[in-house]
Order: C-alpha cells, then sequence, then structure tokens
C-alpha cells in the first residue's frame, strides 16, 4: 500500500468520525502546519469538530518503510498534539501496524509521559490501538 493510499484511507476516516478535514488531500494547500509557534513542522492530516480541543492529527505512513521511518512518525504525532491539542494517530498499512504494536510497551510509556492521547490507525482494517 502506498503512503498515498493511505491518505486516502486518512481521509475518508477524518470525514467518517465527523471532522472537518484540512490536509494534503485539500487542492494546493499541502500539508499541516503544526502551531508550534518556533519552527514549521508539518504532518498530513488534521480534523477538527467543534471546539480545537476535539481534533485529530494523523500522519501516514506507507508500506515498506523501517522502524526508524514509523518511529519518526510517531514523534511528529506527538509533537502535533502537544502543541496544537488533540490527539494523534499515525497510519500505516498492517505490516507497519503490527512491528508498531510489537513495541506497544515502548509506544506507551511516551505516550503516557507526554499525557497526550495517541494511537495507531491500521489503514487495512481501520483498527485503532490507543495507548
Amino acid at each position: 500500500m502506498t503512503e498515498n493510499e493511505v491518505n486516502n484511507i486518512c481521509y475518508q476516516w477524518i470525514v467518517s468520525q465527523g471532522y472537518k478535514y484540512k490536509g494534503i488531500l485539500n487542492k494546493g494547500l499541502g500539508q499541516v502546519e503544526v502551531p508550534s509557534g518556533e519552527r514549521l513542522v508539518l504532518i498530513d492530516h488534521q480534523g477538527i469538530k467543534d471546539t480545537p480541543i476535539d481534533m485529530v492529527w494523523i500522519e501516514a505512513k506507507g508500506s515498506d518503510v523501517g522502524l526508524s521511518m514509523l518511529l519518526e512518525g510517531f514523534i511528529r504525532v506527538l509533537y502535533a498534539c502537544y502543541y496544537g491539542g488533540g490527539k494523534g494517530l499515525l497510519a500505516t498499512p498492517n505490516k507497519e501496524y503490527n512491528m508498531l504494536v510489537a513495541i506497544h510497551e515502548f509506544l506507551a510509556n511516551i505516550s503516557k509521559a507526554s499525557e497526550k492521547i495517541i494511537g495507531l490507525l491500521n489503514a487495512n482494517t481501520y483498527a485503532i490501538y490507543w495507548f
């Protein structure tokens, strides 16, 4: 599954959950800037409901990326939640999702220490693993 396919799934998931979509599938708008106030960090998708508190950030990764790239995506989601609020998901295909679930204790400790709600979205099954 390509990253573009995962991005389309993320868009569909955000809209199906009742969020207003902002992200790379908007024509010409590029990725979403995380409002850190210091440096420019971009994330693939953002969904917003009625208030900024009810927001989700999603970073998408396609097939055949290694653990290093997956961890980079996880940290980008954590960064978005830390500076932008809301909760976050790293969306990946089955194989990559399972790689991350295999190290769930490590990821859960990072999530717990940050006091942010972070999870994994399986792009094949729409299953979500929250930490």
